[in-house]
Formats: structure tokens, C-alpha cells, sequence
């Protein structure tokens, strides 16, 4: 079976089981298995049910676990080369229908990766060194809005503070507005935080969008 075919089997294999309410998934013997294992996880929890991923490099030990904590199923994928084995055991330790697949074409596919602490490395680069104690200011908007203006030196609260700037930006951080002694700006840049670098480091090059008090009379 081709391996994407075989990813779709294994993706209908999750959904079956998502409602059980929790599976317990693990995998060994190579990036065969974990892309399987993870295309059932996939299915399980659009499914509905929560989904468990272990550690153990076996199937007995993913049928202990299921059964020490009493989930309904656990699954375990086996790669060898190309061929794959799919373990199924109940909560029990009572083996459902065993189910067997066979994999052909190369044994190894593309790896999935976590790269880590991602948000602190976007403001840590947009927002460089810090420029001192810039006294207090208020960040609406994603983690790393905050974690730039604390970089950049300023004392962050996630409510308006009376006097101090306010630093909207979009939840996919891309605009960024700022409220700042009475005027509205919005800086441009590749993305909030760059924008935000810019404002903070070069206020005078950043012109106002137009001022709070103006609107107020034109009302």
C-alpha cells in the first residue's frame, strides 16, 4: 500500500476510535510510524476524543498504560523498513481485531519538529537591546507584544494606565496601534513587533494618525 493511502487508513482507523473517548497512542522503529501514529491521533481527536501520546517503545507497555489508567483503547504502530504493524488493545488488555498493514516505497518520510520558545525569539530580535527604564505602558494583543515591550524596558500592564501608552495589536500580529499623548498612531513595519521597534526607537519619524481630542469636537 502506498504510504499516503496508508496515512488515510490510519487517519479512518483514529476517527473510529475517537468515539471511545480517549486513546492512548505510541510508535517505534522509525519516522514511518510516527507520521502513522500521528495521522491516527489526528483522527481520534476530530473525532472528539481526547488523545494521549506515550513514550514507550512497545505495545505491551501502551496496553499496561491504557489499562493502569483505564482508557478504552490503545494503539501502537510498529515500523520495520517499510512493512508496518498496528497493535489495538482495550483498556483490559483484551486485543481487539488485530489490525496488519504493509507499507511500500521508502521506509522514511518527512519529520515533524517543534521549534521552541518562538515567541520570545520574535521579540527578542525585533526589539534588540534594551533602551532603559521607559516607565510604564499598556500591551493588548499576543504574548509576544508584551514580552518585546518588557525587552525594550518598559513596565507592562495588561490594563490602560493612566498617562502611559497603549500598544494594540491584531491577534495574528501583523498591525499595531499605538495610543500615545492624546493622538493615535499607526506605524508601519514587516510585522507589529517590527513596527513597535521602530516607534519606540524613532517616535519622530512616525507621523500621527490623527488625534483623540480632534475627534471628539468633530462628534
Amino acid at each position: 500500500m502506498e504510504r499516503t493511502q496508508l496515512g488515510r487508513e490510519f487517519y479512518k482507523l483514529g476517527l473510529r476510535l475517537g468515539g471511545l473517548g480517549t486513546v492512548l497512542i505510541g510508535c517505534g522503529g522509525g519516522s514511518l510510524a510516527r507520521a502513522l501514529a500521528r495521522a491516527a491521533g489526528c483522527g481520534a481527536a476530530l473525532a472528539g476524543a481526547e488523545v494521549r501520546f506515550h513514550d514507550g517503545s512497545c505495545a505491551a507497555c501502551g496496553a499496561w498504560l491504557a489499562g493502569y489508567y483505564s482508557f478504552p483503547a490503545a494503539l501502537f504502530v510498529r515500523q520495520e523498513g517499510a512493512q508496518v504493524e498496528c497493535y489495538l488493545h482495550g483498556s483490559q488488555e483484551k486485543r481487539f481485531t488485530a489490525v496488519a498493514a504493509s507499507g511500500s516505497g521508502p521506509a522514511c518520510t518527512g519529520e515533524w519538529d517543534l521549534l521552541a520558545g518562538a515567541d520570545c525569539a520574535w521579540a527578542a530580535c525585533r526589539a534588540g537591546d534594551c533602551l532603559g527604564e521607559l516607565g510604564p505602558a499598556c500591551a493588548q494583543g499576543p504574548a509576544a507584544l508584551t514580552l518585546a515591550l518588557e525587552r525594550l524596558g518598559y513596565e507592562v500592564s495588561p490594563r490602560p494606565v493612566p498617562g502611559a501608552p497603549l500598544f494594540v495589536c491584531g491577534r495574528e500580529g501583523f498591525d499595531l496601534r499605538v495610543e500615545e499623548g492624546g493622538a493615535v498612531f499607526r506605524p508601519q513595519g514587516r510585522d507589529a513587533l517590527a513596527a513597535l521597534a521602530d516607534y519606540v526607537r524613532q517616535p519622530q519619524a512616525v507621523p500621527a494618525f490623527r488625534r483623540l481630542d480632534e475627534d471628539k469636537t468633530q462628534s
